[in-house]
C-alpha cells in the first residue's frame, strides 16, 4: 500500500449496478501490491431492473460525490451505506458522476459517464466531456454514442488532461474486473488508444453472450506538492465478433447464392414448360 505523510492513501473504486436487483458488489482497493486479495477487482453485479441507478463505492469516507448534467449544472449526491443513488434529472443524455477525496497531499478522483433518459437536452455529449470536472481527468475520446458501448476487442481512445492542458507521454493503466491489466502512454496530443481486453471466461463460439464487466483507466500526476490520482470507469461487453464471424457470414451468403441459383433455374424451366 502506498503511504504518505498523514495516512495511507487508498484508491476509490466504483461499480454500476441497478437498484432492486441482485446483491451489491464488494468494492476493491488499488494502490496495494499486485497479487493480494485487496488488489483483485470485484465481479460486477450488472443486472437490469427498475428504479434509479446506483453506484457502489468502497473506502468512500470523506468523499464528495457530484452529478454533472448535460448543461453543466451540478448537484451533490450523498452516499448512504456505501451506495450512491443517481436520481433522474428529466433530461436525456450523458451525465457524469464525479467522486473526489483529499488525503493530505493526495487528491483522488473517479469519473463515470452514464446515460439517463428524459426529454431531449439539446446539448452535445462533447460539452460535458470538455468541461473540467476534476483537476486530473481521463476523458473518453469520443464518448460512445447512446446505443453504442465499449466492447471487448475494440479500440477506445482517451485524453489525459490536467486542468486545461493535455499531458503528452503520460502513462495510464487499464484494469478489468475479469483480472486483466495493460498499460499505455499518451501521444503528443495527450491521447492514448487502448484495445479493450477480450477476457470473458467460458465463451461458447457462435453463441450470443450478453455479459458485461467493469474497466478502469487510471493515472496519476504530481505537481505543486500534490499527487493527483484519477480513474475513469465504465462497463464493457463481450465482443459480438464471437457470434458474428465473417466465416459464418460467407457460408450463409454462399447458401443464399446456391438457393437463389436453384430457384432461378426452376423458374426458368417452368416458364419454358408453360410456353409449349
Amino acid at each position: 500500500m502506498i503511504s504518505f505523510n498523514c495516512r495511507p492513501a487508498t484508491w476509490l473504486f466504483s461499480l454500476l449496478l441497478f437498484a432492486a436487483t441482485g446483491p451489491a458488489p464488494a468494492g476493491a482497493q488499488t494502490g496495494v501490491p499486485a497479487g493480494t486479495e485487496a488488489n483483485k477487482p470485484p465481479v460486477p453485479a450488472m443486472q437490469h431492473g427498475r428504479g434509479p441507478k446506483k453506484l457502489a463505492l468502497s473506502n468512500a469516507e470523506g468523499a464528495l460525490v457530484t452529478l454533472w448534467k448535460p448543461d453543466l449544472s451540478r448537484r451533490e449526491l450523498v452516499p448512504k451505506m456505501g451506495m450512491v443513488s443517481i436520481p433522474p434529472t428529466g433530461v436525456d443524455n450523458y451525465h457524469a458522476v464525479v467522486v473526489e477525496r483529499d488525503w493530505c497531499n493526495v487528491r483522488e478522483a473517479i469519473v463515470r459517464y452514464e446515460y439517463l433518459r428524459g426529454k431531449p437536452s439539446g446539448e452535445s455529449p462533447g460539452k460535458l466531456a470538455a468541461a473540467i470536472k476534476t483537476p486530473l481527468e481521463i476523458v473518453p475520446d469520443p464518448i460512445p454514442r447512446e446505443h453504442h458501448r465499449y466492447y471487448a476487442r475494440a479500440e477506445a481512445g482517451f485524453i489525459v488532461r490536467y486542468r486545461d492542458r493535455v499531458l503528452p507521454g503520460h502513462p495510464v493503466e487499464l484494469t478489468t474486473s475479469n483480472g486483466t491489466s495493460l498499460h499505455g502512454i499518451s501521444d503528443g496530443d495527450g491521447r492514448v488508444v487502448l484495445r479493450i481486453p477480450d477476457d470473458f471466461p467460458d465463451m461458447v463460439p457462435g453463441e450470443r453472450d450478453r455479459r458485461s464487466a467493469e474497466l478502469s483507466i487510471a493515472t496519476e500526476y504530481q505537481t505543486g506538492g500534490v499527487r493527483y490520482q484519477s480513474a475513469l470507469t465504465a462497463a464493457y461487453r463481450v465482443s459480438p465478433e464471437h457470434w458474428q464471424s465473417q466465416g459464418w457470414g460467407l457460408a450463409v451468403a454462399g447458401v443464399g447464392f446456391a438457393f437463389g441459383g436453384l430457384l432461378s433455374g426452376r423458374l426458368s424451366r417452368d416458364r419454358k414448360g408453360g410456353a409449349k
